[in-house]
């Protein structure tokens, strides 16, 4: 999420002039919070799991079902991108003013390009993902491309006789490929596996992009992507920069058409309504149990 209010002044007296809270302390509330912080506005957390996030910071998080008591009067900013209509639809069931509810698009530009959001990205957080899912990678893969490779931590946890092809706009490194996805320019690499992460809500035709991948890949590919299924709002979609908008059941059906099967999927360990996803060849995996019948 990218903070850049088109009217900062008048967004700071806004939030000064009542009582302030913040619902939701996921990273589009942390985000937020971080620039009260830095404009010196005071506010306190909502969060249905208060219990659990107290003591993360050292700011006071409430019950939402606190609010209407405790702060009758305060302006309060539904924090979350995702669950922004189901917090909304909460707070009215709780009695609180439409006019007290500001929306986390107050904080953001009107136009946002996937560029933009480079020098707001979180490499820290993407860290965790790329540890995740570079325990799926098996032995016999012996070449890889990452596409959308960023600061490349995926290379870090290879061994070093592995093959790693990194591919992104942006040359970060020396190794880095050049190439980039939404004019359709995509690297002529064959390789035994492909991580594609944090890429295809850029993308304006993930489709082609998954079909060069499947194409140019032998045997694994690892890739994430946050669906309709768990984020449906697409005005929200747009102003977090998201450009496509996949079902999983659309993914998966693609990935079978060409020769990939999903094998394991599991949440973001940033972002729980973010799929993670491992699909591995279909021939290479018949091929796998016709040697262990062999050997049997």
């Amino acid at each position: 999420m990218i903070i850049q209010p088109e009217n900062p002044d008048q967004l700071i007296a806004l939030l000064r002039s009542a009582p302030l809270v913040l619902y939701g302390m996921g990273g589009a509330g942390l985000r937020i919070a971080k620039w009260c912080d830095e404009n010196h506005i005071t506010y306190v957390f909502a969060d249905k799991n208060a219990e659990s996030k107290r003591g993360n910071n050292d700011k006071l998080v409430v019950l939402p079902k606190c609010l209407k008591k405790e702060y009758p009067n305060a302006n309060i900013v539904v924090s979350s991108i995702i669950y922004y209509e189901e917090i909304v639809q909460e707070l009215y069931e709780l009695g609180i003013n439409q006019k007290q509810i500001i929306s986390y698009k107050v904080f953001m530009p009107q136009n946002i390009l996937w560029s933009d959001l480079d020098t707001n990205i979180d490499w820290d957080l993407m860290r965790f993902r790329v540890e995740m899912f570079s325990g799926w990678i098996t032995e016999d893969i012996q070449s890889i491309v990452d596409y959308g490779a960023g600061k490349m931590y995926l290379q870090e946890y290879l061994a070093p006789e592995v093959k790693y092809f990194p591919v992104d706009y942006i040359r970060r490194n020396e190794q880095t490929i050049l190439c980039d996805f939404n004019q359709g320019v995509f690297p002529d690499i064959q390789s035994d596996a492909a991580v594609c992460s944090g890429v295809l809500e850029f993308i304006y035709t993930p489709e082609q992009l998954l079909i060069h991948v499947c194409e140019h890949t032998n045997k694994m590919i690892i890739l994430s992507y946050l669906g309709i299924d768990n984020f449906s709002d697409i005005d929200g979609r747009r102003a977090s920069a998201y450009v496509s908008d996949l079902s999983e059941r659309q993914i998966v059906e693609l990935m079978e058409l060409k020769g990939f099967q999903l094998n394991k999927k599991v949440p973001d360990p940033v972002n729980h309504a973010c799929m993670v996803y491992m699909f591995q060849s279909i021939s290479k995996m018949g091929q796998n149990k016709r040697k262990i019948y062999t050997k049997l």
